[in-house]
């Protein structure tokens, strides 16, 4: 099946990745062709407009141009000399900048395979209140946790998404497990939660100081607003990593807002805010 890995913020411009799903019983591995598939036509429609994004594929960029997608993806340029892949975004066209309160439909056809997919992207939940603190049980007094608040809306059915970005640190946000949750216990109130910090290689971190942000860090920090379906989505992919193929946890079917395709279509709200650990 083919597998969509699409978003669009406020402020931005749509990026889709095509892949496809390997059978249970196939070799794990990446094509020698590359991961990410092109050949594909893919239309995001605003408002019954329709606007078909453009491919970029790494084997079309100048040396210099790939080791600046290499080092805003985190990855040595010579993997995707090796392993190249195919993006689909647009960088012409303003009807395709992230607005708040529209709906974006996402259309593909690749080979004899169509999918689409709907997703809004919902007005803005501004961040309250973000702060680094450390703990006064801590006994390291450069390590510390950042707390965050923010209002959720008097009508039941918000939905949210969490991750951060270390400057000069991380490649790009992280998302921990767990970075989603709706507003079914905390309609219309204030909510403030505090943040372990989520690394992509854990056994990188020096000793003790895995989960926790640094005095000196400058950290992004960034609530995002999404629709029903992609929390939906988020949850079950979420649920299913954390089993880790555990054979006592619930079984989960990850679910997909892609009609006829896997992986999900997202709109994000989102909202940024800057944290200096002090």
């Amino acid at each position: 099946m083919l597998v969509v890995e699409g978003s669009i913020r406020n402020g931005e411009i749509p990026l889709v990745l095509l892949s496809k799903s390997a059978g249970y019983f196939d070799p794990i591995g990446i094509p020698q062709d590359g991961f990410y598939l092109g050949g594909a036509t893919v239309t995001v429609s605003v408002d019954g407009s329709p606007y078909i994004l453009d491919e970029i594929c790494t084997t079309d960029l100048s040396p210099i141009a790939l080791e600046e997608v290499a080092a805003s993806l985190g990855v040595d340029p010579n993997i995707l000399l090796e392993f190249p892949f195919c993006a689909y975004t647009s960088f012409d066209e303003s009807a395709l900048i992230g607005s708040f309160g529209t709906i974006y439909d996402l259309h593909i056809i690749y080979d004899t395979i169509e999918v689409t997919s709907t997703s809004k992207l919902q007005n803005l939940i501004p961040i309250d209140t973000s702060y680094f603190e450390i703990p006064e049980t801590s006994t390291n007094d450069s390590l510390g946790l950042i707390t965050m608040s923010y209002t959720d809306p008097d009508t039941l059915g918000n939905s949210f998404r969490w991750s951060s970005r270390r400057v000069n640190k991380d490649p790009a946000f992280i998302y921990p497990l767990g970075s989603g949750w709706d507003d079914s216990f905390i309609n219309g109130q204030s909510f403030e939660f505090s943040t372990i910090r989520y690394s992509d290689d854990f056994d990188s971190e020096p000793d003790g100081e895995a989960g926790f942000w640094k005095i000196g860090d400058t950290v992004l920090v960034r609530l995002e607003s999404i629709d029903k379906g992609a929390y939906s989505a988020i949850m079950s992919f979420e649920a299913s990593a954390a089993a880790q193929g555990n054979p006592f946890a619930p079984p989960t079917n990850v679910e997909s807002n892609i009609e006829g395709g896997l992986g999900w279509w997202i709109a994000y709200s989102s909202s940024v805010d800057t944290v200096f650990c002090y």
